[in-house]
């Protein structure tokens, strides 16, 4: 062996073993094998030791024991498949529609695809809630039709006291020969809001609420807050300013909301050439009083109106002036109001008719007697209220007649006058007394009214 080693010539086969010698001989080498002979015999081991175990009696059997030698790779799991689609809604039959110029109602369901039974059944059913005849181009409706039967009709329409009106006719489960649809109808509900309005004057007072967003039916309130104290028609000057918290009422929702209208003022002010006055509605939690007050409590109200009327231009001033009929100088012993024809005319304080009747010069003419010797006149109107006649209580700003141009006149205007002891005086120089102000037992219901309101009035911008 020896020999052959010094020699450097070795037997393939001793070569071959040498080899395998060196390898177990190597440490890491021998390691690796142990573990792998321990694991093949692993299972062996284990069997016999447990068959040579005696299990006590008091104590329970192990369970068998696993032993995990080699991990075994998964296949990775496949992707969930994606959910099915829901399947679509059915297309909704109801249509929408409106109808078009000179088209009668029958015409637009027939276009429709309503059966010609089903439209005059409909329109018999709705005799007495719509009048089809009455319908207008861009009257907006909606039909539900299935196969051509129609199962629901619905119109947009508008009550007398113009909130919108929902109108629904559904065909009934079995109907009858002189009723096939049951109709129903839902007015809109209202919603108050209050809100604020503010301008300044350039013109009039009219133009200037107007030019702000509001209509004619809100100046007249404004007015009627200050008629006591300013007359719009003489009074008003450019760069007066005007705010004004006032109630609106809207009824329906989206396309639906309807505005109606202006409600209570609330509150009010005005700036008359750097004068500023305010008022604000009030009436006590138990009805007991109430009226228009400043913010200090003390009443607007005065014994006597400051004009007879609402809307109107002066067109004479009390004093000396040129009778445009007489043709001469005269004095003018009242105030004339020029406005249109059919204008109505109130008291301007609580009395007692003293005359209703025609005069050759005054027109129709009414004379009332009120307070503390103080008589008022009212000339040149169209006609009388129905049932004025002497002796008749009057009460402050209760209807009397209207504008006309009765008499000697040249045009439809009111001819106001004021005596007092028996002597016209200028009714716009007169000052009356208050009315009461704000007792002390509600003054803190009043003024938990008042403070918030005055806040949002102070708020608003003037344009």
């Amino acid at each position: 062996m020896m020999r052959y080693a010094q020699s450097g010539h070795l037997k393939r086969g001793d070569d071959l073993e040498q080899t395998r010698l060196e390898r177990v001989s190597n440490p890491s080498t021998r390691a690796r094998v142990g573990v792998v002979s321990l694991a093949a015999l692993a299972p062996t081991i284990l069997a016999l030791s447990l068959s040579h175990q005696t299990p006590r009696a008091d104590i329970p059997p192990a369970p068998p024991a696993t032993l995990a030698l080699v991990a075994t790779p998964t296949k990775a799991a496949a992707p969930a498949p994606p959910p099915a689609a829901e399947p679509l809604p059915p297309p909704d039959p109801t249509v929408r529609d409106t109808l078009r110029s000179s088209e009668a109602l029958s015409q637009a369901l027939a276009r429709n695809n309503v059966a010609a039974d089903d439209v005059s059944d409909l329109v018999r059913d709705l005799k007495g809630v719509l009048d089809v005849r009455s319908l207008r181009a861009g009257a907006r409706f909606s039909v539900k039709v299935e196969g051509r039967a129609l199962t629901r009709f619905t119109f947009q329409a508008i009550s007398p006291e113009g909130l919108p009106r929902r109108i629904t006719a559904d065909r009934l489960a079995e109907g009858t020969a002189t009723k096939r649809f049951g109709v129903g109808v839902v007015d809109a509900k209202v919603e108050t809001t209050l809100e604020g309005l503010a301008g300044t004057i350039r013109g009039s007072l009219y133009n200037a609420v107007l030019d702000a967003g509001g209509d004619p039916n809100l100046v007249n309130k404004f007015v009627d807050v200050f008629a006591w104290n300013i007359d719009f028609y003489r009074q008003t000057h450019s760069g007066d300013e005007f705010r004004v918290v006032v109630e609106k009422k809207y009824a329906g929702v989206g396309d639906e909301r309807r505005f109606l209208g202006y409600g209570k003022v609330k509150a009010a002010e005005y700036v008359n050439a750097g004068t500023t006055f305010r008022g604000f509605a009030f009436q006590t939690a138990d009805n007991k009083f109430g009226g228009w007050f400043d913010e200090a409590g003390d009443a607007l109200e005065r014994t006597f109106l400051k004009s007879p009327m609402e809307v109107a231009n002066v067109t004479s001033s009390y004093g000396m002036r040129f009778h445009p009929i007489l043709n001469r100088n005269s004095t003018h012993e009242g105030v004339d109001y020029g406005a249109p024809s059919g204008t109505p005319i109130w008291t301007v304080a609580d009395g007692i008719v003293l005359d209703a009747r025609f005069s050759k010069s005054a027109g129709n003419m009414v004379m009332i007697q009120h307070m503390n010797g103080i008589v008022t006149e009212y000339f040149h109107l169209s006609r009388f209220v129905d049932g004025l006649k002497k002796g008749e209580r009057v009460k402050q700003k209760q209807l009397i007649g209207y504008v006309g141009s009765t008499g000697l006149s040249t045009g439809p205007h009111l001819h106001f006058g004021m005596l007092r002891g028996g002597s016209h005086v200028d009714p716009n120089k007169q000052k009356f007394p208050n009315a009461k102000p704000i007792p002390a037992g509600y003054r803190g219901e009043f003024n938990s009214l008042v403070q918030p309101l005055l806040a949002q009035l102070k708020a608003l911008s003037r344009a």
